[in-house]
């Protein structure tokens, strides 16, 4: 029903969160590997041997960071937590104006009979849908038909779908009716404050406000710690081999959420604007600082023995198991290169060497 959006640019490093798509359970496309291949993919090693004959690594024993820039980037995560928590005054009188949004059901029928894919009621959401007039996120006319009605009343709206609609081509050049009870529309922003209460109900990981800063701040000066030494490194070359599989693994990752979201490469660069040479080189650059990070974080980790124990890899790889529903590690070595191109050996130990980095570098800081 909705017009396809501007699919999220996926921010895909060394290490990739343990949230699926899918499982080990889940039905893939069956291939077949020769052993060589299979050999290959368990010989493979997750860390960059000599990785400091790369680059000239920056200064990290003592890294300074100013306690100003540290303390705006904190206030700035708790105004973005904050927002995503903030809710709005409904109204439920009026009529709709153009720009307003609104939080509507809608039940979308064929002939007398609801198709798929075209409802959004009480039962299924009961949140609402909340559409803005004007977005254009529904298909043409839609929107346009809500203008001038009444709040707390039901509306059946008669729109025809484009003659290209790939979201359903069922569905494409037929006319359809939309029911849509208009619950209300959005009035003033309510932003909630940092209190005690707040962090009771919302930050279940966390005890207290203080608490809450205090590792938020933490978890800041890690990752500036971190981009720190990255940025101010020199790279003088890069493993080929490494940018290659990296390429791989950013390919494969956006193929795979756009096959689990019926959505194809070339709604990809529409949604973007861009070209596919456009998409290329933007691959290889960002493959190639995935890889300069990663010669940074070996690099260190050689330096000053900074090594991956047997029982911290088996923990983690425990986790991934756990989250993806896989029984074996093989089972999820190939979930992994179905959804990402690479091993879960590769993806967790260099998440567990990123980790174990951070924590080094952020202990290296001094504030200024």
């Amino acid at each position: 029903m909705r017009k396809a959006k501007k699919l999220l640019a996926l921010a895909l490093c060394a290490g990739l969160t343990v949230t699926a798509f899918t499982g080990c359970g889940a039905k893939k496309t069956e291939k077949k590997e020769t052993k060589a291949e299979k050999t290959e993919k368990k010989a493979e090693d997750p860390f960059i041997k000599e990785a400091a004959s790369y680059i000239d690594l920056a200064e990290y024993k003592t890294i300074t960071l100013k306690t100003s820039e540290i303390d705006e980037k904190l206030q700035s995560q708790i105004d973005s937590m904050l927002a995503a928590s903030a809710s709005y005054e409904q109204i439920k009188k009026g009529k709709v104006k153009d720009g307003d949004t609104v939080n509507i059901y809608y039940v979308g029928k064929m002939d007398g009979e609801a198709f798929e894919g075209g409802s959004c009621t009480e039962e299924s959401m009961p949140s609402g849908y909340d559409l803005t007039i004007g977005s254009n996120s529904f298909i043409d006319g839609f929107e346009d038909a809500l203008i001038g009605k009444t709040i707390g009343k039901t509306y059946d709206i008669d729109v025809t779908f484009p003659k290209e609609y790939k979201n359903n081509p069922d569905l494409a050049g037929k006319p359809a009716v939309f029911t849509v009870t208009l619950n209300y529309k959005r009035g003033k922003k309510i932003e909630p404050k940092l209190t005690e209460e707040f962090v009771k109900a919302n930050l279940p990981d966390y005890k207290s406000v203080k608490e809450y800063k205090e590792k938020s701040r933490e978890s800041i000066i890690r990752s500036m710690a971190v981009e720190k030494v990255c940025k101010d490194t020199k790279v003088n070359d890069y493993p080929k081999d490494r940018v290659s599989n990296m390429e791989k693994q950013i390919k494969t990752s956006i193929e795979s959420y756009l096959t689990q979201n019926n959505s194809t490469l070339d709604d990809y660069l529409a949604g973007l604007n861009i070209t596919e040479e456009d998409y290329i080189a933007q691959i290889e650059t960002t493959s190639k600082q995935d890889v300069a990070n990663q010669l940074v974080y070996n690099a260190i980790a050689q330096a000053e023995n900074i090594e991956i124990t047997d029982e911290e890899y088996k923990k983690e790889l425990d986790t991934y198991m756990t989250n993806y529903g896989c029984e074996k590690e093989s089972d999820l070595n190939e979930t992994f290169n179905d959804m990402y191109g690479t091993t879960a050996n590769m993806i967790i130990n260099n998440e567990l060497l990123y980790s174990k980095i951070a924590d080094y570098l952020a202990g290296n800081v001094k504030e200024s």
